[in-house]
């Protein structure tokens, strides 16, 4: 028999009815409840340092957030020190972390047991194009006389990186090289754990070249200590590095990219992803963030936290085919 409840019972179910849409409305969202954490894998200065200081500085600046943001500089292992941190906090929307190519290619390279994958991809924050750079009064006067320098002998330069072997600063200087001739498994390389670091060690003749991103040297440059002679642009780029030849300007048809994005840890929820693919939106529409992109030297690639995912893949299966052609790759 089927019961008619009386008014008062209906008036009751029809409460706990609203009280439950309410509840799943309000589930379905989410927003930080305490300060957030911007990890940069790397020691101060240098192009992932700045990325997490001006995704702060903007995410503040504009009240983007409510809750306070700061920056968690985890350098060492190529990158790993970082990632670890970052998964020790599963499911928690409050940490991010600078993703660089060394969150695929560290998995290549057998230093860490997992890839992207292991984590939530939030966005792709912009394309980075390198530099190869010398002392003002090195012999070495344009990226041709580095590949004729390196076809004779591999290993009479040394060079700077960070902050790993394997990583975009250590891929975009090997690729032209490698289409040029050269021998790169010969190559002399020293590993820094950031920009800064790397940069010292090209000021100081501790290494003849330095391979990494315009923003780091264009105060160098400027002051006439450095010397910029091939840019991995597919072409020239802007400002004070316009009249500075492409790789592919000197006869060498070659460019690379490297980049820089957000990731979060494991686990994170549909809802806390959510959130920050429209704060992350309304950052990378500022005009305070097209400024950073200018001035840096950096090429705005924005996209949301699904596009990032694709992304990733791409470039894990694109640096798995380059790694192991060159013998560092570790997995098949």
């Amino acid at each position: 028999m089927i019961r008619i409840p009386a008014v008062r019972n209906v008036a009751a179910v029809l409460a706990c009815a609203v009280m439950a849409a309410a509840g799943g409305e309000a589930s379905a969202q989410w927003k930080p409840e305490r300060g957030i954490e911007i990890i940069a894998p790397s020691g101060p200065g240098g192009t992932t340092d700045r990325t997490a200081r001006v995704v702060a500085k903007i995410l503040t600046q504009h009240k983007l957030v409510d809750v306070p943001v700061n920056v968690v500089n985890k350098p060492g292992g190529s990158g790993t020190i970082g990632l670890n941190y970052l998964n020790q906090h599963p499911g928690d929307g409050h940490y991010m972390i600078v993703a660089t190519t060394g969150s695929i290619s560290n998995n290549i390279l057998g230093l860490i047991p997992y890839n992207h994958t292991a984590f939530s991809p939030l966005a792709m924050l912009f394309e980075e194009y390198l530099g190869v750079n010398v002392r003002t009064e090195s012999h070495i006067k344009t990226g041709k006389d580095l590949v004729d320098i390196l076809k004779k002998a591999p290993d009479a330069v040394s060079f700077g990186i960070s902050t790993s072997l394997g990583g975009a600063n250590h891929t975009t200087l090997i690729t032209p090289l490698r289409v040029a001739g050269v021998d790169i498994r010969r190559m002399k390389t020293v590993v820094f754990p950031g920009g800064a670091a790397t940069t010292t060690a090209v000021l100081g003749g501790h290494v003849d070249v330095v391979n990494t991103g315009l923003g780091n040297m264009v105060t160098h440059l400027r002051s006439g200590k450095l010397r910029t002679i091939a840019i991995s642009a597919p072409k020239r780029m802007w400002g004070d590095f316009a009249s500075i030849p492409t790789w592919r300007d000197q006869g060498i048809p070659a460019d690379s990219s490297s980049w820089r994005g957000l990731m979060g840890p494991r686990g994170m929820t549909p809802q806390q992803i959510a959130y920050w693919d429209k704060v992350l939106a309304a950052m990378a529409a500022t005009d305070d963030w097209k400024r950073e992109m200018e001035e840096n030297f950096w090429v705005n690639g924005y996209v949301n936290a699904q596009a990032a995912r694709k992304r990733l893949d791409e470039e894990f299966a694109e640096y798995k085919l380059i790694l192991t052609e060159v013998g560092l790759a570790k997995i098949k």
